[in-house]
């Protein structure tokens, strides 16, 4: 999908996630609404050693 924002072009790619429907999670002006978990947790990337202004952390 062709976006763009003040001017600038640029391609959305979004991500397709499967979702599961749960149990009702309240009331939204009278009507429930339910509760959506992806079906897979994505995995977590490795974490990396940055630097901001001198100082280093893991990302």
């Amino acid at each position: 999908m062709k976006l763009s924002f003040r001017g600038i072009q640029y391609e959305s790619h979004p991500s397709n996630v499967e979702v599961v429907e749960g149990r009702v999670g309240g009331l939204y002006r009278g009507s429930p609404w339910k509760l959506h978990q992806p079906k897979q947790t994505p995995k977590r990337t490795a974490q990396r050693q940055m630097t901001y202004r001198g100082v280093r952390y893991q990302g």
